[in-house]
C-alpha cells in the first residue's frame, strides 16, 4: 500500500479526528475494536455473538486488507474507528463503542465520499436503527430490501449516497 500522506483532521465533539490510511501496524488494534464493536452493535444477531477474536482476525486479514481501502480514524493517536470499502461499497464502518456519537462515523464517511466515485453504497440490518439513522442523516436513502446471505439471514437494506 503506498506510503500514508499526513491525516486529514476533522473537527468533532471528540476533538480533532484524523483520518489516514490502514498500515500493516494498525491491524491488532483495529480487529479488537471492530470486534467489540459488532458485538455491542449486533445482540440480536447470534452469528455476531458467536465470532470470536480470531475469527475476527481471519475475516480481517483474508477479506477486508486484500480487497478494500481502508481507513482509520483516531484522535491523539487512540484508534477509534474505520471504514473499509471497494470501490463504492462501504463493506465494513466500524466505530468503536467509547467514541461513538462524538463525529467519528461522520468524519469516516466525510473521507470516504472525499474518494468516491460519485456515489457510496452499503448494507445495513433493517433492525439497526441507530446506524439508519446515522446514514439518513447523512444523505443515503434506501434503494432495496432484502435479507442477508446465510449464517446471518437478517433483513437489511441497501442504501445509497449520491454526490
Amino acid at each position: 500500500m503506498p506510503s500514508s500522506p499526513k491525516p486529514e483532521r476533522w473537527p468533532s465533539a471528540a476533538g480533532a479526528i484524523a483520518i489516514r490510511r490502514y498500515a500493516a501496524d494498525d491491524f491488532d488494534s483495529l480487529v479488537a475494536g471492530w470486534h467489540a464493536t459488532n458485538r455491542a452493535s449486533y445482540p440480536y444477531v447470534a452469528e455476531h455473538q458467536r465470532h470470536t477474536l480470531d475469527d475476527a482476525r481471519a475475516f480481517f486479514a483474508q477479506v477486508l486488507v486484500p480487497r478494500c481501502e481502508i481507513w482509520v480514524a483516531h484522535v491523539d493517536g487512540d484508534p477509534c474507528g474505520l471504514i473499509a470499502r471497494e470501490g463504492p461499497w462501504i463493506r465494513q464502518l466500524a466505530v468503536f463503542p467509547p467514541w461513538q456519537r462524538r463525529g467519528v462515523g461522520g468524519a469516516l464517511l466525510a473521507a470516504a465520499r472525499a474518494a468516491a466515485p460519485g456515489e457510496l453504497r452499503l448494507f445495513t440490518f433493517r433492525r439497526n436503527e441507530r446506524a439508519l439513522a446515522f446514514y439518513a442523516r447523512h444523505g443515503f436513502v434506501p434503494v432495496a430490501f432484502g435479507v442477508s446471505p446465510a449464517p446471518e439471514s437478517e433483513p437489511d437494506v441497501e442504501l445509497r449516497w449520491v454526490a
